[in-house]
């Protein structure tokens, strides 16, 4: 299932994405990734509570990756300041783990590397933030991510 499925999941993401973007200070393709990598997990893990998640986020530490993790933080409550979310420096890989305590389930998502590059490209072409968030927001799941449950 994707958040594309019904017009009242795509108006909880536009919502969400809103919320994600005050908290960031603008709207960008990365920020959306982020905000959909949060959504995913929580979906997918069955979230009820976000006190029990835990999140380890393996980027490039600098922008505009780094965007990704206000998206995940404004999602998913785990942030650096509680240190509910880990962050390693990652070359060129984009992947996300999420623990789940209590059931002990454990989650990775990872961004698809050739979206990566055509965002890159697209910048370069003049391509805005806010043209290519909504781009990403409307791609499909199984487009986007990889996604592993373990």
């Amino acid at each position: 299932m994707s958040f594309q499925n019904t017009h009242k999941e795509k108006e909880k993401l536009s919502l969400t994405i809103k919320k994600a973007e005050t908290l960031h200070g603008h709207l960008g393709p990365f920020l959306v990734i982020g905000v959909r990598i949060g959504e995913v997990a929580k979906r997918i893990l069955k979230v009820e509570s976000n006190e029990k998640l835990r999140a380890t986020a393996k980027i490039p530490l600098e922008t505009p990756f780094s965007c990704i993790l206000d998206g995940i933080q404004s999602t998913t409550q785990c942030t650096v300041g509680n240190q509910k979310l880990k962050i390693e420096n990652s070359q060129r890989e984009i992947t996300v783990q999420f623990k789940l305590e209590n059931p002990n389930s454990t989650l990775k998502i990872g961004v698809n590397q050739q979206i990566i590059e055509e965002l890159k490209q697209k910048f370069s072409q003049g391509a805005t933030n806010q043209e290519l968030a909504w781009k990403i927001v409307e791609l499909p799941e199984n487009q986007l991510f990889s996604i592993e449950k373990q």
